[in-house]
């Protein structure tokens, strides 16, 4: 089903349909104006990702999280099958008891500023994080001490065993934990971080930062990196080009024309109902170059009203087709699209169906006779929305859905970057609040229960939403400390619980193609648009 279907004939707005021939003729003419390839060359990347922020610790925001991998680095990594290698680190060993774990940096380290990095940074940048992190909030209970032996060497001490510490410096989703100077990571872990000094292999050029339009990396001379071929997030982090540049291109069609013309190399994520004409184009390779989906989600507001009735949740979570949803964004390509009854990415070892039955059969005559008996008395409901597809696509469709099984709803679109700050209004509709939003993560973000930033029950202390579960709060502390035999029976366990609370509703997800022209060598597959290793042919 396609999404004007779904919706009874809405227009497909920013779609090549919708822009009109001179789009389809253009695109299939393989005319191009290259730009000069070789270890000088600029990289230009469409990215529709507002880089709004400078602090991948304070915020999950996509821009800002790719801006993260490209600037900073990581003491540890995790590869392609989610195992932590070491990245800054050198290596690490652990002691007999498991409670203490000490990390050598590798030699000739340096930040931006030509300032070595130190153990000190280290020791800095993790408290910072830890205190942010869901993953960080999960280990810092049990850290005892950190303390730098010398520049290089340090340790961290625990009060009990933590196995998982490894894999939580490494983690690959938001928010990772990058090093900063340790004059930076001293900052307030609520207050935004605005220098952008990092180790990683590319330097950010502030000066000719354009939030909302352009951003600017060239490469860091001082990098080294390390031997290995890229894995996921680890191995070598080479930079193979002399600068970065990204434009933020909002409109599908104006991004397809520059991208076919030459005048931009690589888009990481098109509309899936352009795939087919840049396919068609000679000078253009599409590709899967994400390692997971794309997940989507529609996150109610557990504080307050009508969302804070988990019986008003269940009804329209009861009324959500995912499939159909998933089709009607999934353009030409129905085969990208699926259904996802589980909180767990479907590549996920904890995958599981179990408690998922309220998704089973969807139903809207069912899910009226639902918010009937909830008690749900026709209070207003005001949905966020991103403008940028396909999360303007989802909140037209989600709008369509609330409507007819009787919600009184108004949509409100806004720019990424407004809907992140809105989101953060904790009150009523009548002062700024909000009662949904449509969103969505890589699979990658959804692998466990320790990384899963919205499968979460801290109330204000956790994803907004603030759902308040405490059962789901008391078994990701029993997952990471479990051993690893027991761990997806607790996974089970969370997943149970999360169904009966629904701190988010899954709307399924969609396979993710890149496109890039045929000059662009290097493209490897990870969990985010990671631009290291990608180069240009001369």
């Amino acid at each position: 089903m396609r999404r004007r279907e779904f919706l009874g004939g809405l227009t497909l707005g920013g779609s090549a349909l919708a822009a009109g021939p001179s789009i389809l003729l253009s695109a299939c003419s393989g005319s191009g104006n290259p730009s000069p390839g070789g270890k000088d060359a600029t990289l230009r990347v469409v990215n529709a990702q507002s880089l709004s922020s400078l602090d991948p610790i304070w915020t999950t925001a996509p821009g800002t999280r790719e801006y993260g991998f490209l600037t900073f680095d990581q003491l540890v990594a995790v590869d392609a099958n989610y195992v932590p290698k070491p990245q800054m680190a050198e290596g690490w060993t652990v002691s007999d008891d498991g409670r203490a774990y000490a990390f050598t940096l590798r030699e000739g380290l340096k930040f931006h500023d030509n300032a070595p990095v130190r153990a000190v940074d280290c020791i800095a940048s993790i408290q910072r994080w830890g205190k942010r992190d869901s993953f960080g909030q999960l280990l810092m209970p049990y850290v005892d001490s950190m303390a730098a032996a010398d520049d290089r060497r340090f340790t961290i001490r625990l009060t009990q065993p933590f196995p998982l510490l490894p894999a939580a410096l490494g983690k690959s989703s938001s928010a990772a934990c990058l090093i900063m100077p340790e004059r930076m990571a001293e900052t307030d872990p609520g207050t935004q971080v605005t220098a952008a000094i990092g180790s990683g292999p590319f330097r950010f050029v502030r000066e000719e930062w354009v939030p909302g339009s352009k951003a600017v990396w060239e490469r860091f001379e001082g990098y080294v990196p390390r031997s290995e071929p890229p894995s996921g997030l680890a191995g070598g982090r080479v930079p193979a080009v002399k600068r970065i540049e990204w434009s933020q291109i909002t409109d599908a069609s104006t991004a397809l024309s520059a991208l076919q013309a030459g005048e931009q190399d690589y888009w990481l994520v098109p509309p899936a109902d352009l795939l087919p004409l840049l396919s068609g184009n000679a000078d253009i390779t599409v590709g899967q170059r994400l390692s997971t989906d794309t997940c989507f989600m529609l996150q109610p507001n557990h504080q307050q009203p009508p969302f804070d009735n988990p019986a008003v949740r269940h009804a329209l979570a009861a009324a959500i087709d995912q499939m159909a949803i998933m089709r009607s964004i999934a353009g030409e390509r129905p085969q990208d699209a699926h259904a996802a009854r589980s909180f767990y990415d479907r590549t996920s070892p904890l995958y599981t169906e179990a408690g998922s039955e309220v998704l089973a059969k969807p139903s809207i005559d069912r899910a009226k006779q639902m918010l009937a008996a909830s008690g749900y008395k026709g209070e207003k409901v005001v949905l966020l929305s991103g403008a940028e597809a396909p999360a303007s696509n989802l909140g037209q469709i989600i709008e369509d859905l609330l409507r007819r099984i009787g919600m009184n709803v108004t949509l409100t679109t806004l720019d990424f970057a407004s809907m992140i700050q809105r989101r953060t209004n904790r009150g009523p509709i009548d002062k700024g609040g909000w009662s949904l939003f449509v969103t969505g993560w890589t699979g990658s973000d959804l692998i466990d229960p320790a990384v899963h930033p919205m499968l979460r029950g801290a109330g204000f202390e956790g994803y907004p939403g603030w759902c308040d579960a405490p059962e789901i709060e008391r078994l990701r502390k029993a997952w990471v400390l479990a051993p690893e035999a027991e761990q997806k029976a607790i996974a089970e366990q969370i997943q149970v619980e999360a169904f009966r609370v629904l701190p988010y509703i899954p709307l399924g997800g969609t396979v993710p193609s890149s496109a890039w022209r045929k000059q662009v060598t290097g493209v490897f597959k990870a969990p985010y648009g990671v631009y290291w290793t990608v180069g240009k042919s001369a």
